[in-house]
């Protein structure tokens, strides 16, 4: 069955437009390393495809800093789409970016409607564990059970002996730096204050925001 394929590559570097090529085309499994991102059904509908899958291209570049860059493939798959969605030039230290794959309908009234969506990070460094660059062997707090990490139970912070991690006035890069906390410091009190991968935590000396890519149970 021949295959219709629609792209789209547009880069973005201090005001210049750069078209990127597959450096960030993969052959893994569909499944490899992504983590399911819940769509209501009947909930992600628009009259056109683009709108279906825009709120996963917004607030890219984070900022003019750096060379992002953003590359979209829409492959026909059936009845339906499948779409990649990968967004690079993150200003995050571990994490240059992150790949969407999702799968688009054409409904019997016309619209466009997003039935599954998953997401994986580029690694700058550390490894992929469940769909997290870390270089622990565990997922970060964020993506463990409630029961095996409890909100307000003590975290360590998991970065390499000579990094350290920034604590952010708020949840992203874009907020000033308040300090750092040291690699293996375990004194730090998760909150239940989270947006995304950030949330606040409280340490002896420092209160702030952190990406808790970069946490792990003190236990």
């Amino acid at each position: 069955m021949q295959k219709s394929i629609f792209k789209v590559a547009v880069g973005l570097a201090v005001g210049a437009f750069l078209v990127l090529g597959e450096a960030y085309a993969e052959s893994a499994s569909p499944n490899d390393g992504f983590r399911e991102i819940r769509v209501a059904p009947g909930i992600a509908t628009a009259d056109d495809l683009i709108d279906v899958i825009l709120p996963f291209l917004r607030n890219h570049p984070e900022s003019e800093e750096g060379n992002a860059g953003l590359q979209l493939n829409v492959q026909k798959d059936g009845t339906g789409y499948n779409v990649d969605i990968f967004l690079t030039g993150y200003l995050d230290d571990s994490v240059s970016g992150e790949h969407y794959r999702g799968h688009v309908i054409r409904t019997s009234d016309g619209k466009w409607e997003l039935l599954t969506m998953a997401v994986k990070p580029v690694c700058a460094r550390g490894v992929n564990v469940n769909g997290v660059c870390t270089s622990a062997t565990q997922p970060p707090a964020m993506f463990l059970a409630p029961s095996a990490s409890p909100q307000g139970s003590r975290m360590c912070v998991n970065v390499s002996r000579d990094d350290v991690l920034n604590v952010r006035s708020g949840p992203g890069t874009r907020f000033q730096t308040l300090g750092a906390l040291a690699a293996g410091n375990c004194g730090v009190e998760l909150s239940d204050v989270c947006e995304g991968n950030w949330c606040q935590i409280r340490s002896v000396s420092l209160s702030g925001w952190v990406n808790t890519r970069y946490l792990i149970p003190s236990n």
